[in-house]
């Protein structure tokens, strides 16, 4: 089967009902279409027994609204919404101490980064925005002080799904 070409990944927002193998079970449709899933995170909401998935995959154009609709009828499944844009993560960065400088300072700063935590040998900065400017930051932090880096998972700045959808 030819694995169709997209090239933006799309969130999935899912509230569904918990119970074991909810996730297996959404994740057969996505692997059953060869669709590249990046990111998944699984959260209890405030309401009994309800769970939030949160899956960050490549699904082209012209099969997303299929798709949802799909995932959609799984009988769990309350409600499925999709993002496209205005996708935001959190990335670490952990560096050792010699790197602490004014020069680092200045790129904290224009970054918009801030200083998360500190240890005797090593400390991190956090940043929050797009892949593309955690990236431009790694880059800039890249050397034998970058220690390590990881992102967090999403994070969409409006209401995932309004209570009145459920």
């Amino acid at each position: 089967m030819k694995k169709a070409i997209a090239t933006n990944p799309t969130i999935f927002s899912i509230y569904a009902e918990d119970k074991k193998g909810l996730v297996g079970q959404i994740l057969i449709h996505f692997n059953k279409r060869s669709y590249d899933v990046r990111s998944l995170n699984v959260a209890r909401t405030d309401i009994s027994d309800l769970v939030m998935l949160t899956i960050e995959a490549v699904i082209p154009a012209t099969d997303l609204a299929p798709f949802t609709q799909r995932l959609n009828k799984i009988i769990e499944v309350y409600a499925v919404k999709t993002y496209a844009d205005n996708l935001r993560k959190t990335g670490f960065y952990r560096l050792a101490a010699p790197a602490l400088s004014n020069d680092l300072w200045l790129l904290i700063d224009k970054y918009g980064a801030a200083l998360s935590s500190m240890g005797a040998d090593t400390f991190v900065i956090c940043k929050t925005g797009s892949d593309k400017d955690l990236e431009e930051l790694y880059e800039r932090l890249e050397g034998p002080n970058l220690l390590g880096f990881c992102k967090s998972g999403l994070i969409v700045e409006d209401s995932l799904v309004p209570f009145t959808e459920l």
